[in-house]
């Protein structure tokens, strides 16, 4: 008993000296030059919405800046040129000969995933979670960034393959380019007389969208332009008047609502017709999203086959054959005289 008293004092001394030492260890304050895991993954959550912000900027106007990129995120010029070379170094980025800057396909790529992973968040959160539009934009911009390509596809797959996220955004496949909206904002249609379809709406700032949501300006409603006075607009929507600020409808995309949409595999060869809708399932939406048939595309009938299949069509400067069975699933509004 002697001798096990004599190197079991000095062994829990060293025990609990070990257990010190490592405890102060776990809560050390990391150097500058060893940041957190924490820290890096924050760096990474703030480089892909950067990210994102420069992708949407580089579809609309072919290259983008840090003076831009500043005034599409509202940062000051200092943060969007520190952002601009975060993207650099990871190697997202580069300069342009042109001038400006573009990203690389691995940033395009990695943009892609996450606008997707966005929206399909979204489409989640209201169709199976029942969060209100207006909230979902920030817990869907939390869980993107750690969203797997396995977890996205049984995501995708548990809902069926949505071609929409709730605001009206187009969700693409795997892989696959963002279509562009064709909407105009509500602020420049605000012509008294003009019936117009809302196609989408900015999820940002969550409390301008509850504002939207509550005057019953989503996508899909058809709205008429009653009149307009400096700064606000009137609308009718389903026999009510809505008082709209020219600054909140500028956060509204619209299009001109069809007065009688017909199948567009009815068009006879000439015509030219502007989409309207797409019916069928996710996947078949999807298909024709990336062809170019966006709500509110012009498209023109270019030739049709003597038995009436395949026919051509003409769409964003490019030729595509349908079968007149999947053209008959988009509907269009016939353009007069042109």
């Amino acid at each position: 008993m002697t001798n096990l008293s004599h190197y079991f004092w000095p062994a829990l001394s060293l025990l609990l000296a070990i257990l010190w030492l490592w405890t102060l260890w776990r809560h050390r304050k990391p150097s500058a030059a060893e940041p957190s895991a924490q820290r890096l993954a924050q760096r990474l959550t703030e480089a892909e919405d950067v990210l994102k912000a420069a992708y949407i900027l580089q579809d609309t106007e072919g290259t983008w800046s840090s003076e831009n990129l500043a005034r599409s995120m509202r940062l000051p010029e200092s943060l969007a040129r520190g952002a601009t070379d975060v993207l650099l170094a990871f190697g997202w980025a580069q300069g342009c000969a042109q001038g400006g800057m573009r990203l690389t396909a691995e940033g395009e790529a990695r943009a892609q995933d996450l606008i997707r992973a966005h929206r399909l968040w979204e489409r989640y959160l209201v169709d199976k979670e029942g969060m209100s539009l207006e909230a979902v934009h920030a817990e869907a911009d939390r869980r993107e960034h750690d969203t797997t390509a396995e977890e996205l596809g049984r995501l995708d797959a548990e809902l069926e393959h949505p071609a929409w996220d709730p605001h009206g955004h187009v969700i693409p496949a795997s892989g696959r380019r963002v279509p562009s909206s064709i909407g105009r904002p509500l602020s420049g249609e605000g012509t008294p007389g003009n019936r117009l379809r809302i196609v989408s709406l900015d999820d940002e700032p969550a409390s301008l969208l509850a504002q939207l949501v509550a005057l019953g300006l989503e996508p899909g409603v058809d709205v008429k332009v009653v009149d307009r006075k400096p700064g606000l607009l009137y609308l009718r929507i389903d026999g009510d008047l809505i008082p709209l600020a020219s600054a909140a409808a500028h956060h509204v995309s619209v299009v001109t609502a069809p007065t009688l949409p017909v199948k567009l595999g009815e068009l006879p060869a000439g015509s030219r017709a502007q989409v309207m809708e797409i019916r069928g399932d996710g996947r078949h939406q999807r298909r024709l999203l990336d062809m170019g048939f966006v709500p509110g595309a012009g498209v023109s009938v270019i030739w049709k086959a003597s038995l009436g299949d395949p026919v051509e069509y003409g769409i964003k400067g490019t030729a595509v054959a349908l079968r007149r069975e999947e053209a008959n699933t988009i509907l269009v509004e016939e353009l007069e005289g042109e």
